[in-house]
């Protein structure tokens, strides 16, 4: 009498013996042949289903293994591959099932695994993927979420990291892109 293969086993017709599926393959009992796995799935030696890749991981098919995603990248479960964190996210460590949103006063590239601050004069909100200068009359300093306008007294440029004094003879309000002259009669000490 002929008797089935058993599960994760195939044969030929006319086998003496059943021989194992190879790993990234699987079959059901009484199988004359084992199936891939797809990708995204894996499989040992002598397997009778494939298992699903977790999020942070990947594979290709015929696998025997799942393989992490490096850092500046995600998945989810039953990948095959691996996708860019999206600019102004990251991640950053290896296997990431998802990115995270870069903090106010940093900014990230697409793909980063991690975040970079805003230099003085420019600012970014939550998730930004670049950042963006302060106006006139304003400033900002290193990784910063907002611009501060200027105190009475001083002004500054488009993208400043801080203002500068009025010269004696000069003066402004606050918020000022530049410094007006006193008029005649009238002066104003530095600043």
């Amino acid at each position: 009498a002929c008797t089935k293969c058993d599960g994760g086993k195939k044969s030929n017709e006319k086998a003496a013996s059943c021989l194992s599926c190879v790993g990234g393959t699987y079959s059901g009992e009484g199988a004359d042949r084992c199936a891939s796995c797809e990708a995204g799935k894996y499989s040992d030696v002598g397997a009778t289903s494939c298992g699903t890749c977790d999020g942070g991981t990947w594979s290709s098919k015929n696998s025997t293994e799942c393989s992490s995603c490096p850092r500046g990248k995600y998945s989810g479960s039953s990948s095959s591959s691996c996708t860019y964190c999206d600019a102004g996210k990251f991640s950053g460590a290896r296997a990431s099932s998802n990115c995270e949103s870069c903090a106010s006063g940093y900014y990230s590239n697409a793909g980063s695994h991690n975040c970079s601050a805003c230099v003085g004069g420019t600012y970014s909100n939550t998730g930004w993927a670049e950042c963006v200068g302060c106006g006139s009359g304003t400033y900002s300093e290193t990784a910063s979420s907002a611009c501060t306008k200027c105190d009475g007294g001083k002004k500054s440029n488009e993208k400043a990291a801080s203002c500068l004094s009025c010269v004696g003879g000069t003066y402004s309000g606050e918020g000022a892109d530049r410094c007006a002259s006193c008029e005649a009669g009238k002066y104003s000490d530095v600043g």
